[in-house]
């Protein structure tokens, strides 16, 4: 989320570890999806998920401390999404993440694969012109450096993959190096944020019900001015653009009787961003959140009004039907805002480890009587 989310733990963490078990030398292409590959059934609220620390509304984040690892924590995440495009027009948009999450260490067994945290790297670019989607992954156990973070100065990394803070890091802002190559393509980013970091929810707590819990530690850098190239079938593109990034951690998102969720990070042309999400419940009113941060990085909580999908696509590879088309209302203290927002094109369906779609978007639509247009990212989980 980006929030992003606002997103099989049990299944997927076993047969991670015991296809680590076998041999490290597997990479992510060799291992199978888990029988239930959803993001929303890895962050859900489980038993397991207890034995972990819980997101606490008098936790206060610190800079720059949190931008490093919460090993205490279940799962975490370090989520880029962005909208690019090159000097002639061509539009791309990307997604770099890394996930952290904790399991049992085996008790009985010394040595350095024996470690109680697994990294996973999703690495996606939409190349709008074409239609075609690229995906990638990497994972590694937290040994022997192939994969983990730092917080000063940061850098988070697994195997070749990276963020990296390049030299101008402080207290409010991030200058980073994104690097990733995943089968035939690739990114070289820099980015830069353009304020201080959001504090998503209340003071940076998140919560994910109606009931105030579960909850997450959350907050973005919703303005990253991006430039540097995106490869694709061996030709590099220059392109420059922006990038919403999210910091998230929790022991569980999801409790039981919700589906999934669906997550907006939205850019409009005036430089103000909008974060909306509602999480699905199987029975009854879905709990939803929205914030509007203005160009100079003030936020305002505004009331959602509707969320509702108004076109779908069925996945060929999957069977999956995904809302790629919605209008989203909201209620603000200077104005309502009607948004229509599209995917740029349909077919963003990451399906790797688990399966959740993340794709580029459009938008326009009115702000009181004012005409808005931009573009942004969404995020949908637990469509079956």
């Amino acid at each position: 989320m980006a929030c992003a989310m606002t997103r099989i733990a049990a299944i997927m963490l076993c047969v991670l570890i015991a296809v680590w078990a076998i041999s490290y030398r597997f990479t992510a292409r060799d291992v199978q999806p888990p029988a239930d590959p959803f993001l929303s059934e890895m962050l859900s609220d489980k038993a397991e998920a207890r034995h972990y620390d819980r997101a606490a509304p008098d936790v206060l984040i610190r800079f720059p401390a949190d931008h490093g690892a919460h090993e205490s924590f279940r799962h975490e995440w370090w989520y880029f999404t962005g909208n690019l495009r090159t000097r002639d027009d061509r539009e791309f948009g990307y997604q770099l993440t890394f996930f952290r999450f904790a399991h049992p260490r085996k008790p009985d067994i010394e040595n350095a694969w024996n470690n109680s945290q697994t990294w996973l790297g999703h690495l996606a670019v939409s190349d709008i012109a074409s239609g075609r989607f690229h995906t990638d992954q990497e994972l590694s156990r937290q040994s022997l450096g192939l994969a983990g973070v730092e917080a000063t100065p940061f850098r988070v990394w697994l195997h070749g993959w990276s963020a990296t803070d390049f030299g101008h890091m402080d207290e409010n802002g991030l200058s980073l190096e994104l690097f990733a190559e995943g089968d035939g393509f690739g990114i070289d980013l820099e980015v830069r944020s353009a304020g201080p970091p959001v504090l998503q929810g209340e003071n940076g707590y998140s919560p994910k019900s109606h009931s105030g819990t579960p909850a997450s530690h959350y907050y973005s850098y919703p303005a990253m001015t991006t430039s540097g190239q995106i490869q694709i079938g061996g030709m590099s593109h220059d392109v420059a653009g922006s990038t919403w990034m999210d910091r998230e951690w929790s022991s569980g998102i999801l409790q039981p009787g919700q589906s999934g969720w669906d997550w907006f990070a939205l850019r409009l042309d005036d430089g103000s961003r909008i974060m909306a999400f509602q999480i699905r419940q199987e029975e009854g009113e879905p709990y939803r959140h929205a914030v509007l941060i203005r160009p100079d990085s003030r936020k305002q909580h505004i009331e959602v009004v509707a969320m509702k999908p108004v076109r779908r696509w069925r996945s060929p590879a999957t069977g999956i039907e995904y809302p790629i088309g919605w209008e989203l209302e909201f209620s603000a203290p200077d104005g309502s805002i009607s948004i229509a927002v599209e995917s740029l094109m349909p077919d963003q369906e990451v399906d790797l480890m688990f399966r959740y779609y993340e794709g580029a978007v459009g938008l326009t639509g009115l702000y009181g009587n004012l005409g808005i247009s931009g573009r942004g990212y969404m995020e949908m989980t637990g469509y079956r």
